[in-house]
């Protein structure tokens, strides 16, 4: 079966929450998406928030993970990504190689705040992937919700 690459920059970047999606999901390098921007532009009930999504945005960066993973594992990781279309684009290693990687973009957008569990868990995974430090602080920045429930 062929390997392609994932480029996770929400909640999929817990390597254990992507490794139950899709059992063959490997970890390969920290990575940048270019001229695009975090937001949060689809509901989530799972979180009861808004959920990450990338928009085209010149100047500003997106910083995540890719994965290297089977491709019959990208139809069980369809099934968690309702809302969602997968797309193909260009990111960056810290070497500065580019690479061709799937990822995921809301179909149809709206604004919507996160709440604070789930922009918890990407800045925990963000910083355990050590990802850039100014990168996190603008993360940090962001309004968050009480998540329901708790």
């Amino acid at each position: 079966m062929s390997r392609v690459l994932y480029f996770a920059y929400g909640s999929n970047l817990d390597a254990e929450q992507l490794r139950a999606r899709c059992p063959s999901s490997s970890s390969r390098f920290a990575a940048r998406l270019r001229h695009h921007r975090l937001d949060f532009t689809h509901y989530s009930t799972r979180w009861t928030g808004g959920a990450a999504d990338v928009l085209p945005h010149s100047g500003e960066e997106v910083w995540g993970v890719v994965y290297e993973l089977d491709e019959g594992d990208l139809t069980l990781l369809d099934r968690f990504e309702s809302g969602y279309e997968r797309v193909t684009l260009s990111v960056e290693a810290e070497d500065g190689a580019s690479h061709a990687v799937i990822t995921y973009m809301v179909r149809q957008k709206r604004n919507f705040l996160p709440s604070d569990i789930y922009l918890d868990k990407i800045l925990r995974w963000g910083e355990r992937w050590e990802l850039p430090a100014e990168y996190l602080a603008s993360l940090r920045q962001v309004r968050v919700q009480r998540a329901r429930g708790r």
